[in-house]
């Protein structure tokens, strides 16, 4: 099912592609709705501490209260549960021509069932044992099975739909120097909807969805607390591949200090032939107001930039592209918090500029080429399978050449609970492209009516031109209208 107006907004897409219809599929599935994503996590370094904070307890007469605090001879168990069913009605320009209510381009009804199960085992002071683990329903999926030479042999295989999301040992030398080895999350930006200075973990943040924890890589961390201090220094090395060479391994560095109430961050990123990155965070308040932001320098970058569109480029997906691994590339946020626990209101804004972003011009032109190529490029979609909707494949080439291809973005969200009612709460959402103005807008309502059971609608708008990032994205100015049914949802 499609959420036209409540298209996935990450920002970067990297359109290069074999075949055209790979790169139209490949485009459609960068478009596809922020739903089909996991929409829970469990961050257990939120939760028992993260790599930002050590805490140092002394000891008492009475005995260790580290070992009282972090020793256990059973291993915890716990998780998250997530039941729900969304339906949704979307109409993809209904602001042009007649308006028929019972009559939306899309409709659809999608349960959902998901769960995220983990342990946390604490045999002794120095050592820790953490793994997690999610599975959704459908709770298999089927896949292709290759040959040796890894071509596809056309049969297929069914596989259970598991995921091992963490899984790492901490473990330290001496009490000073403390040790982190295994799959994990690393927490180096300090950005809501945008973290720029995010470089290790494998996922970019989803502004629909900004809390949801990030899957990380296999890697060994390092932290040594500066004694006397608040400040910390961080190393790690990062393995991003089953088999590989010495010289392929990763290594970054970090180190955080903190100055009043601001806490500042530098750090590092070394891979070959990757670019080198650097990368500085500050966070700290103002008055009333929580402020963040965020900023790396690389030089070169890992993408490829859309040089033209032709239809006389079909055997390299009617693209020709350049890469660049010389240049500086810059990207910066800033962003701001702001709670009112007694009106029960947070306000949440952050901007970032993406250097490695389309200028205007080159943006513009590149979608003008497609426009003018749509007639034969359908031709030869129809040509390499007649079986195909030439219509639909070519909309998601289109929406993949646009897709993150701004240098300005900027969101916010507003939320009120305790709205007349103590259960009723509102919330608003926005995000847009700055740099050709075009954008969504997401009010919801929602109602809890006891513990287990809440009921939320939205509605989600597309504004802007018609070669705006989110008008293309949502398939025109469209209006969806959702309900959600959440079902059973909590931790254990």
């Amino acid at each position: 099912m499609k959420n036209a107006a409540v298209s996935n907004s990450g920002r970067r897409v990297a359109t290069t592609g074999k075949t055209a219809l790979a790169v139209a599929l490949a485009a459609f599935a960068f478009a596809t709705p922020a739903m089909a994503q996991d929409s829970f996590s469990i961050d257990e370094d939120a939760m028992f501490g993260s790599e930002d904070m050590v805490e140092t307890v002394t000891e008492s007469a009475a005995g260790s209260a580290v070992q009282s605090l972090l020793v256990s001879e059973s291993v915890r168990v716990g998780g998250r549960f997530t039941g729900s069913a969304d339906a949704s009605w979307t109409w993809n320009d209904p602001w042009e021509g007649d308006f028929d209510i019972t009559a939306p381009d899309d409709y659809g009804l999608v349960p959902s069932l998901s769960s995220l199960l983990f342990f946390d085992a604490r045999p002794t002071e120095e050592s820790r044992f953490y793994g997690s683990m999610k599975a959704s329903w459908p709770f298999s999926a089927s896949a292709g099975v290759l040959d040796s030479d890894g071509d596809a042999t056309g049969d297929t295989v069914s596989l259970p739909n598991i995921e091992i999301f963490e899984l790492f040992s901490d473990f330290s030398w001496n009490d000073s120097l403390y040790f982190r080895f295994g799959k994990q999350t690393v927490n180096w930006g300090v950005g809501y909807f945008f973290s720029p200075a995010n470089i290790l973990n494998l996922q970019e943040i989803d502004p629909t969805d900004p809390t949801a924890q990030l899957e990380g890589p296999v890697a060994l961390r390092a932290l040594y607390p500066i004694p006397g201090t608040q400040h910390n220094l961080w190393a790690y090395t990062v393995f991003d591949a089953a088999t590989m060479k010495p010289e392929d391994t990763a290594v970054a560095a970090k180190a955080e200090f903190v100055f009043g109430g601001w806490e500042l961050g530098v750090g590092g990123y070394y891979q070959k032939d990757d670019p080198i990155r650097g990368m500085l965070t500050a966070s700290g308040s103002v008055g009333q107001f929580s402020v963040f932001g965020e900023a790396t320098v690389a030089r070169g970058s890992d993408r490829s930039w859309v040089t033209s569109v032709s239809s006389a480029l079909a055997a390299s997906g009617f693209v020709a592209t350049k890469t660049d691994d010389e240049s500086i590339f810059f990207q910066g946020t800033t962003g701001f918090r702001y709670t009112n626990s007694d009106a029960n209101i947070t306000v949440m804004g952050q901007y970032l500029y993406d250097g490695e972003g389309y200028p205007n011009a080159d943006r513009e032109a590149r979608i003008t080429e497609a426009q003018d190529n749509e007639t034969a490029i359908k031709a030869f979609l129809a040509l390499a399978d007649p079986t195909a909707d030439v219509d639909a494949a070519f909309s998601g080439f289109l929406k993949g050449l646009i897709y993150g291809s701004g240098r300005h973005y900027a969101a916010a969200t507003f939320s009120k609970s305790e709205l007349l009612v103590e259960d009723l709460s509102f919330s608003l959402f926005a995000m847009g492209n700055l740099s050709d103005l075009s954008g969504y807008v997401k009010p919801t309502l929602s109602y809890s009516f006891f513990d287990g059971m809440s009921l939320s609608t939205s509605a989600s708008f597309a504004v802007g031109f018609d070669d705006g990032e989110y008008v293309v994205l949502n398939d025109g100015r469209a209006l969806s209208l959702s309900i959600s049914l959440t079902l059973g949802s909590g931790a254990f």
